[in-house]
Order: structure tokens, then sequence, then C-alpha cells
């Protein structure tokens, strides 16, 4: 997917503003607060597919852009419904292998059905066996939900 040029700028300030690389760790209050103002800018919704460019093009690790998915899902005014339904639509889609990643690495379980957890999950699992660990134990850990 190509980098659009105004989010180069807008990922900068948030590097800027609180992902220093030479941090030991993030301050989350300060992550929150930069992605409240890109949300304003963007919309919760075009989030996740914004930073998964990100994270393509280099401008952040897989672990800065999971980071930054994870803290927006906390950040925004539905509790981050929307972009929960963003990450369950590329599980669903299971065909880029970044947005898959990204899209597992949460505390959230995906999919309310378990019966379709377990058919999206297991497709993944197949597709992508590097995930396959991650996929089981969703399944595993959430059987009556």
């Amino acid at each position: 997917m190509s980098m659009r040029n105004d989010d180069t700028s807008l990922w900068e300030e948030v590097r800027n503003l609180c992902l220093v690389p030479s941090m030991p760790e993030y301050e989350v209050t300060s992550v929150s607060d930069a992605l409240v103002r890109v949300i304003a800018q963007i919309g919760d919704v075009k989030l996740p597919d914004r930073v998964a460019t990100a994270v393509e093009h280099g401008i952040f690790t897989f672990e800065e852009g999971s980071l930054l998915i994870g803290v927006a899902s906390y950040s925004t005014d539905d509790e981050g419904s929307r972009i929960q339904r963003v990450l369950e639509h590329w599980l669903e889609t299971n065909t880029d292998e970044n947005r898959v990643g990204l899209a597992l690495d949460h505390d959230t379980v995906p999919f309310r059905s378990r019966e379709r957890r377990v058919e999206i999950l297991t497709a993944i699992a197949s597709r992508f066996p590097k995930f396959a660990e991650k996929c089981h134990r969703l399944m595993n850990a959430y059987k009556s939900a």
C-alpha cells in the first residue's frame, strides 16, 4: 500500500512526541494523547490501515505499530470497537501477513462468536504457520466466550 505524503509528517510528529527509540519504555499517556490528535485528523477507522502502512514503510517497527493500534483502541469514544472491527476484517480477509500479525498482537479476543473465531483463526494458522501458536492460544483460552 502506498504511503500518503501527509502521513509521513503526521507519524514523525507522533514519533517525536512519544516514541523515542532510545527510551526503554513508552509513556502510554503521551502515546494516547498523540493518538487522540491523530484520530481527530484521520478518524479511528482509518488509523489501523495507516499505521500498518507506516510499519510496511519502515516508519514504525512492528512493535511500535502494535502499540499504536492497541493504545488507540483505548483512546476512542467507543472503547475501540470500530478499530476492533477493522482488525477483525483483516483477520477475515487473511491476505496481508503484516496486518494479520498486527491484528493478533492485542489483548482483545477477536469475534464475539466462538464458532467464527475458531473458523477464522484456524484458517490463519493454516495460511501463516508463524501465527499458529497465537491462534491456538486465542481459541483455547476463550472456549466459553
